[in-house]
């Protein structure tokens, strides 16, 4: 909501279905890579194949919430994949989306993969407020405005 109290533009890009993500070995930030090798084997449930796979993600969950996790933030992002991890392995084989999304609930996980999020507003194809009614103290532009405003910017 906008703060006139408007539905703002955009869209949120959620999962379609139940998902996993995939990183490989090579696309992990360069403090993980060398330590890929010795993980898999102390760590086999977090790392495979020398990357790291974070899931089931329930259908529905942001996929900004996940894709913008600052991996460079080695000291902070790495005890919330391992948290979003252990919580993930709890789901139980066959549970629902319900269940899963319970997971995430129950277990902070949202609160947690924001803080290490490198853009937390997930608001796609947001647009621009300019002309728009949607701030409080400022009136909108009126049609024929934008049209004089069009007029305008097409001599430029």
């Amino acid at each position: 909501m906008t703060a006139s109290g408007k539905e703002a533009p955009g869209v949120i890009d959620v999962t379609e279905e139940r998902s996993y993500l995939r990183v490989p070995a090579g696309y992990l930030p360069d403090f993980l890579q060398p330590l890929t090798g010795v993980l898999d084997r102390w760590l086999p449930w977090l790392f495979k194949e020398g990357g790291i796979e974070i899931g089931p993600i329930p259908k529905g969950t942001p996929v900004n919430l996940i894709s913008n996790m600052d991996l460079d933030k080695k000291i902070r992002v790495l005890p919330v994949i391992i948290k979003v991890k252990k919580a993930l392995k709890a789901i139980p084989e066959g549970a629902s989306d319900e269940e899963a999304i319970k997971v995430f609930r129950e277990r902070d996980l949202v609160d947690a993969m924001l803080k290490v999020n490198k853009c937390p507003d997930f608001v796609v194809n947001r647009g621009h407020y300019f002309g728009s009614d949607y701030f409080k103290d400022e009136p909108g532009l009126s049609d024929e405005d934008k049209l004089a405003l069009i007029e305008f910017l097409k001599t430029m």
